[in-house]
Protein backbone atom coordinates (compact mmCIF):
# COMPACT_ATOMS: atom_id res chain seq x y z
CA UNK A 1 0.00 0.00 0.00
CA UNK A 2 1.44 3.52 -0.75
CA UNK A 3 2.96 4.68 2.72
CA UNK A 4 0.80 8.18 2.51
CA UNK A 5 -2.89 6.62 1.76
CA UNK A 6 -2.06 4.10 4.30
CA UNK A 7 -1.03 6.59 7.19
CA UNK A 8 -4.59 8.68 5.74
CA UNK A 9 -6.62 5.16 5.44
CA UNK A 10 -6.14 4.93 8.80
CA UNK A 11 -8.82 6.74 10.61
CA UNK A 12 -11.46 5.32 8.45
CA UNK A 13 -9.93 1.60 8.63
CA UNK A 14 -10.34 1.77 12.33
CA UNK A 15 -14.06 1.56 11.73
CA UNK A 16 -13.93 -1.19 8.59
CA UNK A 17 -11.73 -3.76 9.64
CA UNK A 18 -13.76 -4.46 12.45
CA UNK A 19 -14.85 -8.26 12.12
CA UNK A 20 -18.02 -9.58 11.19
CA UNK A 21 -19.14 -5.74 8.88
CA UNK A 22 -21.05 -5.73 5.77
CA UNK A 23 -20.59 -2.15 4.92
CA UNK A 24 -20.04 1.31 6.84
CA UNK A 25 -21.46 4.86 5.61
CA UNK A 26 -21.32 8.27 6.31
CA UNK A 27 -23.99 10.61 5.38
CA UNK A 28 -21.86 13.53 6.52
CA UNK A 29 -18.85 14.52 8.63
CA UNK A 30 -17.75 13.31 11.69
CA UNK A 31 -21.22 10.41 11.53
CA UNK A 32 -20.80 6.79 10.53
CA UNK A 33 -23.26 4.37 10.20
CA UNK A 34 -21.85 0.69 10.83
CA UNK A 35 -24.20 -2.42 9.44
CA UNK A 36 -22.95 -6.17 10.42
CA UNK A 37 -23.42 -9.20 8.46
CA UNK A 38 -27.07 -9.64 8.40
CA UNK A 39 -27.49 -7.28 11.33
CA UNK A 40 -29.18 -3.60 11.30
CA UNK A 41 -27.21 -0.37 11.02
CA UNK A 42 -26.08 1.70 13.73
CA UNK A 43 -24.58 5.19 14.03
CA UNK A 44 -21.66 6.26 16.08
CA UNK A 45 -19.58 9.55 15.99
CA UNK A 46 -15.91 10.08 14.94
CA UNK A 47 -14.70 13.56 15.52
CA UNK A 48 -11.28 12.60 12.86
CA UNK A 49 -13.67 11.88 9.94
CA UNK A 50 -14.17 15.65 9.15
CA UNK A 51 -15.28 17.07 6.19
CA UNK A 52 -11.02 17.94 5.46
CA UNK A 53 -10.06 14.53 6.15
CA UNK A 54 -12.41 13.39 3.67
CA UNK A 55 -12.09 14.95 1.27
CA UNK A 56 -8.20 14.49 1.40
CA UNK A 57 -8.78 10.85 1.27
CA UNK A 58 -10.97 10.58 -2.09
CA UNK A 59 -7.91 12.99 -3.71
CA UNK A 60 -5.35 10.38 -2.73
CA UNK A 61 -7.33 7.28 -3.70
CA UNK A 62 -8.05 9.56 -6.82
CA UNK A 63 -4.46 9.70 -7.10
CA UNK A 64 -3.42 6.03 -6.74
CA UNK A 65 -6.48 4.90 -9.10
CA UNK A 66 -5.59 6.98 -12.21
CA UNK A 67 -8.80 9.43 -11.55
CA UNK A 68 -9.50 12.62 -11.60
CA UNK A 69 -11.80 14.24 -8.22
CA UNK A 70 -12.55 17.32 -7.59
CA UNK A 71 -15.42 18.72 -5.31
CA UNK A 72 -16.89 20.99 -7.67
CA UNK A 73 -15.97 19.54 -11.08
CA UNK A 74 -15.61 15.48 -10.74
CA UNK A 75 -17.19 15.21 -7.22
CA UNK A 76 -17.96 11.48 -7.85
CA UNK A 77 -15.55 8.67 -7.10
CA UNK A 78 -15.87 4.82 -7.92
CA UNK A 79 -12.33 2.80 -6.42
CA UNK A 80 -11.17 -0.16 -4.40
CA UNK A 81 -9.17 0.42 -1.42
CA UNK A 82 -6.10 -1.56 -0.43
CA UNK A 83 -8.07 -4.25 1.08
CA UNK A 84 -10.11 -4.95 -1.60
CA UNK A 85 -12.99 -3.25 -0.35
CA UNK A 86 -15.50 -1.29 -2.81
CA UNK A 87 -15.09 2.56 -1.89
CA UNK A 88 -17.86 4.62 -3.05
CA UNK A 89 -18.40 8.48 -2.89
CA UNK A 90 -20.08 11.65 -3.18
CA UNK A 91 -19.13 15.18 -2.19
CA UNK A 92 -20.02 18.57 -2.73
CA UNK A 93 -23.08 20.79 -3.72
CA UNK A 94 -24.67 17.62 -5.51
CA UNK A 95 -24.73 15.94 -1.52
CA UNK A 96 -27.44 17.78 1.08
CA UNK A 97 -28.27 15.97 4.46
CA UNK A 98 -29.96 18.57 5.86
CA UNK A 99 -32.73 21.58 4.43
CA UNK A 100 -30.10 24.69 5.22
CA UNK A 101 -26.64 22.71 4.24
CA UNK A 102 -25.32 23.66 1.07
CA UNK A 103 -22.91 20.90 0.43
CA UNK A 104 -22.51 17.36 2.13
CA UNK A 105 -20.54 14.24 1.52
CA UNK A 106 -21.50 10.55 1.32
CA UNK A 107 -19.57 7.45 1.46
CA UNK A 108 -19.79 3.89 1.91
CA UNK A 109 -17.43 1.07 1.88
CA UNK A 110 -18.72 -2.57 1.31
CA UNK A 111 -16.99 -4.84 3.01
CA UNK A 112 -14.55 -7.87 1.12
CA UNK A 113 -14.17 -10.69 3.11
CA UNK A 114 -11.66 -13.01 0.86
CA UNK A 115 -11.68 -15.85 3.26
CA UNK A 116 -15.77 -16.07 3.05
CA UNK A 117 -17.14 -18.83 0.84
CA UNK A 118 -20.49 -17.78 -0.76
CA UNK A 119 -22.45 -21.13 -1.23
CA UNK A 120 -25.85 -21.37 -3.15
CA UNK A 121 -27.48 -22.67 -0.15
CA UNK A 122 -27.68 -19.23 1.50
CA UNK A 123 -29.66 -18.08 -1.19
CA UNK A 124 -32.09 -21.23 -0.47
CA UNK A 125 -30.60 -23.13 -3.31
CA UNK A 126 -28.98 -26.70 -2.85
CA UNK A 127 -25.64 -27.28 -3.42
CA UNK A 128 -24.27 -28.53 -6.18
CA UNK A 129 -21.15 -30.71 -7.58
CA UNK A 130 -18.62 -28.88 -10.18
CA UNK A 131 -19.47 -28.57 -13.71
CA UNK A 132 -18.07 -30.82 -16.19
CA UNK A 133 -14.39 -30.00 -17.82
CA UNK A 134 -15.36 -29.42 -21.05
CA UNK A 135 -18.70 -28.09 -21.77
CA UNK A 136 -20.24 -28.16 -25.05
CA UNK A 137 -23.18 -25.10 -26.05
CA UNK A 138 -26.78 -26.40 -27.13
CA UNK A 139 -28.41 -22.86 -27.53
CA UNK A 140 -31.51 -21.81 -24.88
CA UNK A 141 -33.54 -24.97 -23.70
CA UNK A 142 -34.13 -26.06 -19.80
CA UNK A 143 -32.10 -28.79 -18.70
CA UNK A 144 -33.44 -30.39 -15.60
CA UNK A 145 -36.35 -29.54 -13.37
CA UNK A 146 -34.14 -28.76 -10.27
CA UNK A 147 -34.07 -25.21 -10.84
CA UNK A 148 -30.26 -25.28 -9.44
CA UNK A 149 -29.35 -28.41 -11.87
CA UNK A 150 -30.76 -26.48 -14.80
CA UNK A 151 -28.86 -23.23 -13.80
CA UNK A 152 -25.43 -25.18 -13.47
CA UNK A 153 -26.31 -27.12 -16.66
CA UNK A 154 -27.05 -24.07 -18.70
CA UNK A 155 -23.43 -22.72 -17.11
CA UNK A 156 -21.85 -26.11 -18.36
CA UNK A 157 -23.52 -25.10 -22.24
CA UNK A 158 -21.88 -21.74 -21.63
CA UNK A 159 -25.20 -19.82 -21.81
CA UNK A 160 -24.66 -16.39 -20.80
CA UNK A 161 -25.95 -15.79 -17.45
CA UNK A 162 -27.92 -12.41 -16.06
CA UNK A 163 -27.93 -11.91 -12.40
CA UNK A 164 -30.99 -9.34 -11.67
CA UNK A 165 -31.50 -7.89 -8.23
CA UNK A 166 -32.29 -4.56 -5.82
CA UNK A 167 -29.37 -2.92 -4.13
CA UNK A 168 -27.96 -5.24 -1.61
CA UNK A 169 -29.41 -8.21 -2.57
CA UNK A 170 -25.99 -10.13 -2.91
CA UNK A 171 -26.08 -10.18 -6.84
CA UNK A 172 -22.16 -10.03 -7.04
CA UNK A 173 -21.85 -12.82 -4.15
CA UNK A 174 -24.20 -14.66 -5.72
CA UNK A 175 -21.59 -14.24 -8.52
CA UNK A 176 -18.87 -15.76 -6.69
CA UNK A 177 -20.56 -18.50 -6.21
CA UNK A 178 -21.34 -19.53 -9.74
CA UNK A 179 -17.78 -19.02 -10.77
CA UNK A 180 -16.39 -21.43 -8.14
CA UNK A 181 -18.36 -24.08 -10.18
CA UNK A 182 -16.17 -23.24 -13.66
CA UNK A 183 -14.02 -25.73 -14.60
CA UNK A 184 -10.38 -25.09 -12.90
CA UNK A 185 -8.77 -24.71 -16.18
CA UNK A 186 -10.86 -21.99 -17.48
CA UNK A 187 -9.17 -18.92 -18.44
CA UNK A 188 -11.44 -15.96 -17.14
CA UNK A 189 -11.64 -12.24 -17.67
CA UNK A 190 -13.42 -9.61 -16.03
CA UNK A 191 -14.36 -6.19 -16.95
CA UNK A 192 -15.21 -3.85 -13.95
CA UNK A 193 -14.63 -0.06 -12.55
CA UNK A 194 -14.23 -1.94 -9.13
CA UNK A 195 -12.36 -5.42 -8.01
CA UNK A 196 -15.06 -7.45 -6.62
CA UNK A 197 -15.59 -10.75 -8.56
CA UNK A 198 -13.72 -13.11 -6.58
CA UNK A 199 -11.98 -15.91 -8.54
CA UNK A 200 -10.20 -19.09 -7.94
CA UNK A 201 -9.00 -19.95 -11.25
CA UNK A 202 -5.40 -19.55 -11.35
CA UNK A 203 -5.79 -18.71 -15.60
CA UNK A 204 -7.41 -15.00 -14.85
CA UNK A 205 -7.11 -11.21 -15.67
CA UNK A 206 -8.77 -8.30 -14.07
CA UNK A 207 -9.78 -5.49 -16.26
CA UNK A 208 -10.52 -2.03 -14.62
CA UNK A 209 -11.98 1.00 -15.74
CA UNK A 210 -13.79 4.34 -14.22
CA UNK A 211 -17.17 4.92 -14.16
CA UNK A 212 -17.05 8.05 -14.11
CA UNK A 213 -14.16 8.86 -17.28
CA UNK A 214 -11.99 7.03 -19.64
CA UNK A 215 -8.83 7.02 -17.92
CA UNK A 216 -5.84 7.56 -20.55
CA UNK A 217 -8.54 7.34 -23.05
CA UNK A 218 -9.98 3.46 -22.12
CA UNK A 219 -13.34 3.33 -22.00
CA UNK A 220 -15.43 0.34 -21.62
CA UNK A 221 -15.77 -0.17 -25.05
CA UNK A 222 -12.06 -0.65 -25.74
CA UNK A 223 -11.61 -2.80 -22.71
CA UNK A 224 -14.24 -5.67 -23.79
CA UNK A 225 -12.48 -5.24 -27.28
CA UNK A 226 -9.09 -6.44 -25.60
CA UNK A 227 -11.31 -8.61 -23.27
CA UNK A 228 -12.37 -10.62 -26.51
CA UNK A 229 -8.87 -10.77 -28.21
CA UNK A 230 -7.14 -11.91 -24.99
CA UNK A 231 -8.99 -14.87 -25.50
CA UNK A 232 -10.69 -15.79 -22.35
CA UNK A 233 -13.28 -18.75 -22.54
CA UNK A 234 -14.88 -16.57 -20.22
CA UNK A 235 -15.99 -13.11 -19.88
CA UNK A 236 -17.79 -11.68 -16.77
CA UNK A 237 -18.40 -7.84 -17.12
CA UNK A 238 -19.91 -6.80 -13.59
CA UNK A 239 -23.15 -4.42 -13.27
CA UNK A 240 -24.62 -3.32 -16.31
CA UNK A 241 -25.80 0.27 -16.76
CA UNK A 242 -25.82 3.47 -19.02
CA UNK A 243 -21.90 3.64 -19.06
CA UNK A 244 -20.90 -0.06 -20.11
CA UNK A 245 -24.06 -1.15 -21.84
CA UNK A 246 -22.85 -0.45 -25.29
CA UNK A 247 -20.00 -2.20 -24.34
CA UNK A 248 -21.49 -5.46 -22.99
CA UNK A 249 -23.92 -5.26 -26.21
CA UNK A 250 -21.04 -5.17 -28.48
CA UNK A 251 -19.76 -8.39 -26.59
CA UNK A 252 -22.98 -10.11 -27.57
CA UNK A 253 -22.45 -8.92 -31.27
CA UNK A 254 -19.08 -10.63 -31.52
CA UNK A 255 -20.48 -14.25 -31.02
CA UNK A 256 -18.70 -14.48 -27.24
CA UNK A 257 -21.46 -16.00 -25.76
CA UNK A 258 -19.63 -17.20 -22.35
CA UNK A 259 -20.58 -13.98 -19.75
CA UNK A 260 -22.16 -12.94 -17.11
CA UNK A 261 -23.37 -9.73 -15.41
CA UNK A 262 -25.19 -8.08 -12.76
CA UNK A 263 -27.79 -5.40 -13.30
CA UNK A 264 -30.17 -3.49 -10.69
CA UNK A 265 -34.33 -5.02 -11.31
CA UNK A 266 -36.94 -6.44 -10.00
CA UNK A 267 -37.79 -9.61 -12.16
CA UNK A 268 -36.12 -11.23 -15.10
CA UNK A 269 -38.78 -9.25 -17.22
CA UNK A 270 -37.93 -5.66 -16.15
CA UNK A 271 -33.88 -6.96 -16.43
CA UNK A 272 -34.02 -7.02 -20.07
CA UNK A 273 -35.97 -3.72 -20.38
CA UNK A 274 -33.30 -2.31 -17.95
CA UNK A 275 -30.63 -3.46 -20.34
CA UNK A 276 -32.56 -2.00 -23.31
CA UNK A 277 -33.25 0.85 -21.31
CA UNK A 278 -29.58 1.77 -20.47
CA UNK A 279 -28.32 0.62 -24.36
CA UNK A 280 -31.14 3.28 -25.65
CA UNK A 281 -30.37 5.95 -23.33
CA UNK A 282 -26.43 5.58 -24.19
CA UNK A 283 -27.20 5.32 -28.02
CA UNK A 284 -30.33 7.18 -28.36
CA UNK A 285 -30.21 6.44 -32.63
CA UNK A 286 -29.80 2.32 -32.00
CA UNK A 287 -31.69 0.29 -34.27
CA UNK A 288 -34.77 -0.86 -31.79
CA UNK A 289 -35.35 -3.69 -33.15
CA UNK A 290 -31.88 -5.22 -34.08
CA UNK A 291 -31.64 -4.39 -30.14
CA UNK A 292 -34.29 -5.86 -28.84
CA UNK A 293 -33.65 -9.45 -31.34
CA UNK A 294 -30.00 -9.44 -29.62
CA UNK A 295 -30.72 -8.93 -25.73
CA UNK A 296 -33.44 -10.72 -25.71
CA UNK A 297 -31.54 -13.96 -27.71
CA UNK A 298 -28.00 -13.56 -25.91
CA UNK A 299 -28.79 -14.60 -22.45
CA UNK A 300 -29.47 -18.00 -21.36
CA UNK A 301 -30.76 -17.89 -17.98
CA UNK A 302 -31.81 -14.64 -15.29
CA UNK A 303 -31.60 -15.17 -12.04
CA UNK A 304 -33.72 -13.11 -9.54
CA UNK A 305 -32.55 -12.18 -6.18
CA UNK A 306 -34.87 -10.68 -3.91
CA UNK A 307 -34.78 -10.01 0.54
CA UNK A 308 -37.47 -11.39 2.22
CA UNK A 309 -37.47 -11.41 5.87
CA UNK A 310 -34.32 -9.72 5.77
CA UNK A 311 -33.07 -13.12 3.81
CA UNK A 312 -31.89 -12.72 0.32
CA UNK A 313 -33.37 -15.53 -1.77
CA UNK A 314 -33.24 -16.60 -5.53
CA UNK A 315 -37.03 -16.46 -6.40
CA UNK A 316 -36.54 -17.00 -10.49
CA UNK A 317 -33.78 -18.90 -12.78
CA UNK A 318 -35.98 -17.94 -15.88
CA UNK A 319 -35.13 -18.28 -19.57
CA UNK A 320 -35.71 -14.77 -21.41
CA UNK A 321 -39.41 -15.01 -22.73
CA UNK A 322 -39.96 -11.44 -23.80
CA UNK A 323 -40.75 -11.23 -27.40
CA UNK A 324 -39.42 -7.88 -29.75
CA UNK A 325 -42.96 -6.35 -29.18
CA UNK A 326 -43.02 -6.65 -25.56
CA UNK A 327 -39.73 -5.03 -25.20
CA UNK A 328 -40.21 -2.32 -28.03
CA UNK A 329 -43.78 -1.46 -26.18
CA UNK A 330 -41.96 -1.60 -22.33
Amino acid sequence: MNPLLADTLAVLASHYNRPGLEEIALNRPGEIWIKPNGGAWTVETDARLSEAYLLTLCRQLANVSGQIFHPAQKPILYTSLPEGHRFTAVVGSTVRYGMGDLRGVAITVRIYDPTRRITFDRYGLREQTPLPAEPIRHGQQRYHDSPLEDLLAALAHREAILISGATSTGKTSFLNAMVSHLPGESRILTVEDTREVMLPHDNRVHLLVSRTEATHGVDFMAVVDAAVRLTPDVIICGEIGIGNAPAVFRLMTTGHTNFMATIHAHSPESALRAFYQNLAQANPGIDADAAIEIIGSSFGRIVQIDRQGGQRLVTAIDIPSLTAKALADA
